[in-house]
């Protein structure tokens, strides 16, 4: 009792300063990134302040409270009569603006367009950051060490090169973001370019003619092979990945299988022959004349990536690494759901998986969280000079390795890097710093819990659970994870968060739902027109998931 009673008075004493030491942390935390000045909002009367509650940012002017919903400010149903507005626990007005509301304008004055210094508050979502201040609303987006479009498209497939760039997703093609392909609607397999002619693979093979032409090979699939999936050359060959055959190009485009019998996920030239992996786990090789097993891994290898005598591996358990030399597979990432993986300039190793991207450097023996909580696509990354592409269920993410290779891992790594010995002559400090955070860490927690039983009553249920969510995504017609995260009340990186200890992502379990539903619609009768309009996915898609022709 006593203990809590002197921490109470410790943070009472210094609640100013902490005041000041969070608002230095907010502004080195904004404004030492890379932060743009992006519009000034517009409204009937002169704002009073902004601030940021339940996952969303509210705008208080003389009139009215607004708040964000996408890029459209919405009038908000409870009515206020005093000047400010603002949230803890609960929505409150104020006559004045209190201390820990205030946001000290003074470091990042050149960046707010107007005259003068005036009294401001601010508030953050995501990458955008709001700035009320002079009677205006500012807005700036805020570049950390990724940008994000495509925003809401599942990115299957990424290809650049100096004047051409198509993205694959499952809402459609796009070339050089301006045009949109009518004769492919959707993307299974990445687009190539083999002797100055483009192929796509999208469960059939076509020809691609830039900007906007495509015409479909008519042999380019069998009964035997399956749906195709890639396309590559070796040697003077061409060989196709279908998903139930490894084959031979032949004149007039007739396939010739050199394997089948298994379902196949990846093909790569390597060493003057082929590797190909299978679901099944089993890694193999084809020199021209015989099939040998590289390796066995107890899951699917999902991506093959070849570099000098050297095969990475991905899969359901992590990446492994097979080698030519010593014929030896170790595993050199113990990170699940590993998608794809790829090795920069600067011998760093980059592992999408279904929950996050990862990096690998030579200095540091873990593997480094750079994007958390986002399920990432097979056949989606790219490595083009210092960019990195990496497709995703909710968009396409864009990163300059340069840049994180010089500043972001630096930065990151001398945090995960303090030695003990660096410490120790700041015992006293440290131990009086855990104090206050702790003391803060308590107003925070039961701040948090306050805010999530509200968020919880909201939604109706004490505990999330998949049976109740499914009904909920059939009731109200979900469709995107975006979706969901606002139906729950939450973002997309706390939804992840809650799924995963549901032990799925949002993105597939959202897919599961509409596949299910396909399949009671078309069992029932339904067209595949009919069914495709009722849950919002391709004709394609819903075809090539339940094997349906």
């Amino acid at each position: 009792m006593l203990i809590a009673l002197f921490l109470t008075v410790i943070y009472q004493k210094m609640k100013p300063y902490l005041l000041l030491f969070s608002l230095f942390l907010i502004w080195k935390s904004v404004f030492s990134q890379d932060t743009l000045f992006v519009n000034k909002h517009q409204f009937n009367s002169p704002v009073q302040n902004v601030f940021d509650a339940e996952g969303s940012v509210f705008v208080k002017t003389t009139g009215q409270l607004f708040q964000l919903e996408g890029n459209q400010w919405t009038p908000f149903e409870q009515q206020f009569s005093k000047p400010y507005v603002f949230f803890k626990d609960n929505f409150y007005e104020s006559d004045f603006i209190p201390n820990s509301e205030l946001f000290d304008i003074k470091p990042i004055k050149e960046l707010v367009p107007q005259r003068g210094e005036f009294i401001a508050t601010a508030a953050r979502a995501g990458s955008r950051f709001f700035i009320a201040s002079g009677s205006e609303l500012f807005e700036y987006e805020i570049r950390d060490h990724y940008t994000k479009s495509y925003h809401n498209m599942s990115i299957r497939d990424i290809y650049i090169e100096d004047s051409l760039k198509v993205i694959s997703t499952y809402s459609g093609i796009f070339v050089n973001d301006t045009i949109k392909l009518k004769e492919v609607n959707y993307s299974n397999g990445p687009l190539l370019k083999i002797d100055s002619v483009y192929y796509f693979t999208w469960d059939e093979i076509s020809l691609f003619f830039p900007p906007d032409s495509v015409v479909l090979i008519p042999n380019g699939t069998s009964r035997f092979s399956g749906k195709a999936r890639k396309i590559i050359s070796s040697g003077e060959n061409l060989y196709t990945l279908h998903t139930q055959a490894v084959s031979k190009v032949l004149p007039g485009f007739e396939l010739q299988p050199i394997h089948q019998g298994l379902e196949y996920l990846d093909l790569e030239e390597f060493q003057d022959g082929l590797v190909f992996s299978t679901f099944q786990g089993v890694c193999l090789k084809w020199d021209g004349n015989r099939i040998d097993t590289l390796a066995v891994i107890p899951t699917e290898v999902k991506d093959i990536y070849p570099i000098g005598d050297r095969l990475l591996l991905s899969s359901d358990v992590g990446v492994y690494e097979w080698t030519a030399q010593k014929n030896q597979l170790k595993k050199l990432v113990d990170k699940p759901f590993a998608v794809m993986s790829t090795i920069d300039d600067f011998g760093n190793l980059w592992v999408a998986t279904e929950n996050g991207l990862f990096v690998l450097t030579p200095d540091f023996p873990d593997p480094i969280t750079i994007i958390p909580n986002v399920e990432f696509n097979r056949e989606a990354l790219l490595l083009k000079g210092e960019m990195l592409y990496v497709g995703a269920v909710d968009g396409l993410y864009t990163l300059n390795t340069y840049e994180i290779e010089k500043s972001y891992l630096p930065n990151l790594l001398n945090k995960l890097q303090v030695s003990s010995n660096e410490r120790k002559p700041f015992w006293i400090i440290g131990g009086f710093i855990l104090i206050l955070v702790f003391v803060g860490g308590y107003f925070l927690y039961r701040k948090r819990k306050k805010e999530r039983l509200i968020s919880i009553r909201k939604s109706g249920s004490e505990e999330w659970n998949l049976k109740d969510l499914e009904e909920k995504v059939v009731m109200e017609k979900i469709l995107t994870v975006d979706g969901l995260a606002s139906t729950l009340n939450t973002n997309t990186v706390q939804l992840n968060r809650n799924f995963k200890k549901l032990g799925i992502t949002p993105g597939k379990f959202l897919k599961k739902i509409k596949m299910k539903q396909a399949k009671e619609l078309l069992d029932a009768g339904s067209s595949i027109e009919e069914v495709s309009k009722a849950i919002g996915y391709s004709e394609r898609l819903i075809k090539s998931e339940l094997d349906r022709d």
